[in-house]
């Protein structure tokens, strides 16, 4: 009887330490998916540096698409390479001085603007980029994305033969988005950049 009693004892104890055991493993493993989808400090700092390069990079593909004087070609891959910076669905803002001084203003889908930006009624375009003025911090929204806003400078100008047709300086607001996305290569979800909608916050005639 008391053998019984002991072995009854026995596997009750084997029995807690083993959920005890499985509850501890459980946090554990939630403990970890909370840190694979929360970015870290040194992250941050990380994607800020991505966010200059990306930047950088659209505004290199901008200046060859829109000068016609380059290859075809190479317009052609500049135009590829720089729907690739893009989150899906971003949409470009274009502002327009008009005649009589107003602004107007187009929302067009990336893929149009840049393909537009190829076949401008100029003989020629010159488009010049400051320097970055301001990376705003990263914060998480409600979807799990990590968002931010890089501020931009573009001077545009439009040739008729010799003579400057229109010229304005436009500050741009650039969405920037970190994702978890399925890395196909590595078989798992990575934290990945992109560049997202472009809003013109600021336009004024250019200097003619």
């Amino acid at each position: 009887m008391f053998n019984k009693i002991l072995l009854l004892i026995i596997t009750l104890l084997l029995s807690l330490l083993a959920s005890g055991q499985t509850k501890t493993a459980v946090t554990s493993k939630q403990a970890k998916i909370t840190d694979e989808i929360n970015l870290s400090p040194s992250d941050i700092e990380l994607f800020k540096e991505q966010t200059k390069q990306k930047i950088e990079e659209l505004q290199q593909y901008i200046v060859t698409l829109g000068n016609k004087d380059e290859p075809a070609e190479k317009r052609n891959m500049a135009e590829k390479e720089a729907l690739k910076l893009f989150y899906t669905g971003a949409q470009m803002e274009i502002s327009t001085i008009m005649p009589d001084g107003s602004i107007q203003k187009i929302n067009r889908p990336m893929e149009k603007y840049l393909a537009r930006l190829k076949s401008l009624p100029f003989t020629r375009v010159v488009i010049k980029f400051y320097d970055i003025a301001y990376i705003s911090e990263f914060t998480k929204g409600p979807d799990g994305k990590y968002y931010s806003t890089a501020t931009i400078i573009q001077e545009f100008t439009g040739f008729s033969n010799d003579d400057i047709v229109y010229k304005d300086v436009t500050k741009k607001d650039v969405e920037i988005i970190i994702d978890l996305v399925e890395d196909k290569f590595f078989n798992e979800k990575r934290w990945k950049i992109f560049l997202g909608d472009i809003k013109a916050t600021e336009t004024k005639p250019g200097i003619l």
